[in-house]
């Protein structure tokens, strides 16, 4: 994933520099500057312990918003399967996880009401796995080069009335690039190129990364997909971040470009219901009509806010005028 805008541009006028490049000097020197004030203080631990405590977290918070007594739930992105041990000890649920990868901690994992299978649900045919009363997906959606595939197969999954629960990391938020173990200030992956990762990373942990894949979907998007695809939305909503206003400001030549709104924020929470009866294609297609109508005008709206509709101005007049 090459990006390949141009990352040049002018300092604030008293900086003695003169011209900014977006380099692997401009990365040092923005870790080391935010080393005492990471954006993540105390990232969690990958030991086993810690990932059964999370899971048990998970496990609570979403029984708050879905009943998952005696249920049968699916797990996108299982990972190595502990929120599904939770589900069967702490609800007696049926579980069953799938992931695109196969972890060696399934064997341990894997017993009575505990079911892991490596399957990519957005691409492979999941019809034998049969529908679900709860699927629940925790911060892999992201990571999904079809987002609307793998959505419309969650529906499929789902029997009528069955609900999913979702968390996904929006791409636009601060910690999106879900390298701040090493990586210590916001929006990095939005201010720097796969090249200069990659010059870090040789540099200072002496290995061959990059920033981490994520799609690029917008909240906005989300919300439209969820009614395309008929979706009862029960609540959706999303985690604010601290936004770092000093920091934006010294790069609001390259931030500007994203809303505050989508720069403040960085998961989208959703429960989402298939419906016992269709929605009424009518009011999905009323509901399509105005999400296309809010994008059309956002656009317009940063259209008119661009420096090229500003320099342009006096040509439109004139065009105008000759126009009566």
């Amino acid at each position: 994933m090459t990006d390949t805008t141009d990352r040049s541009a002018t300092l604030p006028a008293d900086d003695p520099v003169g011209r900014r490049q977006f380099d692997l000097e401009l990365f040092l020197t923005l870790n080391a500057e935010y080393e005492d004030k990471r954006l993540v203080p105390r990232p969690r631990s990958m030991a086993h312990s810690e990932l059964t405590d999370q899971a048990a977290r998970r496990a609570t918070s979403i029984s708050k918003r879905v009943d998952l007594e005696g249920r049968r739930v699916l797990e996108i992105g299982s990972g190595r399967g502990h929120l599904g041990q939770q589900l069967v000890d702490r609800f007696g649920a049926e579980y069953v996880g799938v992931d695109v990868v196969e972890y060696r901690d399934w064997a341990a994992t894997t017993g009575p009401g505990v079911d892991l299978l490596r399957r990519d649900i957005s691409t492979e045919d999941s019809d034998d796995l049969g529908q679900f009363d709860v699927i629940v997906s925790l911060a892999v959606l992201e990571h999904v080069v079809h987002p609307h595939s793998m959505l419309k197969s969650m529906f499929e999954r789902l029997r009528p009335g069955g609900v999913a629960y979702l968390a996904a990391n929006l791409y636009r938020g601060p910690k999106a690039s879900h390298r701040y173990r090493q990586v210590y200030f916001p929006w990095p992956h939005l201010l720097f190129g796969d090249e200069v990762w990659r010059e870090f990373y040789r540099k200072v942990h002496d290995r061959d990364e990059t920033f981490s894949w994520v799609n690029k979907l917008t909240y906005a998007q989300y919300l439209t997909y969820f009614d395309m695809l008929g979706f009862r939305q029960r609540k959706v909503w999303l985690t604010p971040s601290t936004f770092d206003a000093d920091f934006y400001a010294r790069f609001e030549d390259v931030l500007s470009r994203y809303p505050r709104f989508d720069l403040s924020h960085d998961f989208i929470y959703a429960v989402l219901e298939r419906p016992e009866v269709p929605i009424p294609a009518a009011e999905t297609e009323r509901r399509q009509l105005r999400a296309q109508v809010e994008r059309l005008n956002r656009e317009l709206a940063a259209i008119r806010r661009s420096t090229s509709w500003r320099v342009t101005a006096p040509l439109r007049a004139v065009t105008k005028r000759r126009g009566r």
